[in-house]
């Protein structure tokens, strides 16, 4: 994600009376993310994207070499006058990680300091491995694993950002509950992490994760309001507003998979519990419904269909089965009423389908040939192009926030 910085404000920050290591840093801290976007380039090239003199970004460069996080990659094209002395941020410094759990498996991924993936794993849980402790020493095992791939130490780990699937306290790093799992109910995650890992960490809900990752790298760049869906094992949504990912007072913004349904019965909403819109769209509440109209037409085929899982019933879908196009317009009809509600209170301007069923492109064809008879509230409909890895890449975005104050420490 390209980050600019209006001239006014870098003179500001080298003007501003303080003491000089404070100086120092802030300078530092600019021409570090000036470099991470401009890389490589020379001295010249940081003065005039910077606003700040030479003596500035001289001294400002020697103390980021001094640290490792800059190389000097030696003389560079002459446009005539003396040759360019080329930089380049070192991105191998460090690495940042993230890890994606999920309700049946463990997914993880180590990128460096440029965000680039060098090493991924995953695995699948055991009964015995879907509790908090073990799901920790699991994540340990995953990066010890993936540093071993990229020859490198645990040790330049630098930070870890880990994705569960339910309400989280972000601040306090607490997972409040997650249905999908076994005991996850106000574990505090993060400092049970650090614990295991000795390596700072942030606890987020999964699907914001996700979120993050498309507005990074994906169907939301350069979007700032917009609201990403995923449906999967569960169904929730990350809400994102004014460029900001939106929590809520209590951490539940977005919980949608605890919507009412139209003509179900209505709830009182139980934290510890599925909601009843992830019983009805979710991958489990889709195959039911199509299991219920198999029965219903008493076809002499169903042993084997009714073993579908919801993509390959949308699959059929698309080959023009008559049950496989009810079963996906009955989940895009809930989908386009939950849709429509957000938008009467957000008014985004996209909202992206994603998870391992959401993404479907007959699912998304037909949510927004639904949508569309609206005349206001309907939002531009995008399946998301990170698909899976949605989460993953959100988890290496916030990561990399965290550690531009490490790296100058």
């Amino acid at each position: 994600m390209r980050v600019n910085f209006p001239p006014q404000v870098l003179h500001d920050v080298e003007a501003t009376p303080s003491r000089p290591s404070h100086l120092r840093q802030a300078n530092a801290r600019v021409l570090l993310r000036l470099l991470k976007e401009h890389n490589p380039c020379s001295k010249a090239d940081l003065v005039r994207l910077s606003g700040l003199s030479a003596p500035t970004v001289s001294s400002a460069v020697g103390y980021l070499e001094s640290l490792g996080l800059v190389e000097n990659l030696g003389d560079g094209e002459s446009s005539g006058g003396r040759p360019p002395e080329m930089l380049r941020f070192n991105a191998s410094h460090g690495y940042v990680a993230g890890a994606d759990i999920g309700g049946t498996r463990l997914r993880m991924i180590l990128a460096d300091l440029n965000g680039r993936v060098v090493a991924q794993w995953a695995t699948q849980f055991t009964d015995k491995q879907r509790t908090p402790k073990a799901v920790c020493a699991l994540i340990h095992d995953g990066l010890k694993i993936m540093c071993q791939e990229e020859s490198t130490s645990i040790r330049k780990v630098m930070h870890i950002t880990a994705g569960a699937p339910g309400i989280t306290n972000v601040n306090a790093g607490v997972v409040v509950s997650a249905p999908n799992l076994k005991e996850w109910t106000g574990v505090p995650l993060r400092e049970m992490i650090e614990r295991e890992l000795g390596i700072s960490a942030m606890v987020e809900n999964d699907t914001n994760l996700a979120a993050v990752g498309e507005y990074w790298r994906g169907s939301a760049t350069g979007v700032d309001d917009f609201v990403f869906m995923a449906l999967g094992t569960g169904v929730g949504a990350g809400i994102f507003l004014h460029g900001r990912l939106h929590h809520g007072a209590k951490w539940s913004a977005g919980e949608i998979g605890y919507a009412a349904v139209l003509g179900q019965p209505r709830e009182a909403l139980q934290v510890y519990s599925p909601g009843q819109l992830e019983r009805s769209i979710g991958g489990h509440g889709i195959e039911a419904e199509w299991r219920r109209l198999l029965a219903r037409e008493r076809r002499t085929d169903t042993g084997a269909l009714e073993k579908l899982r919801a993509t390959e019933i949308f699959d059929l879908a698309v080959d023009g089965d008559r049950l496989a196009c009810q079963v996906v317009h009955y989940t895009a009809q809930i989908l386009v009423d939950c849709i429509t509600g957000l938008s009467l209170v957000l008014d985004p301007g996209v909202v992206i389908l994603g998870g391992g069923v959401g993404s479907h492109p007959e699912l998304c064809r037909v949510t927004e040939k639904l949508l569309a008879r609206n005349e206001f509230a309907k939002p531009q409909v995008r399946s998301s192009s990170l698909a899976t890895q949605a989460q993953l890449h959100g988890a290496i975005s916030l990561s990399l926030s965290a550690t531009e104050a490490q790296l100058l420490a």
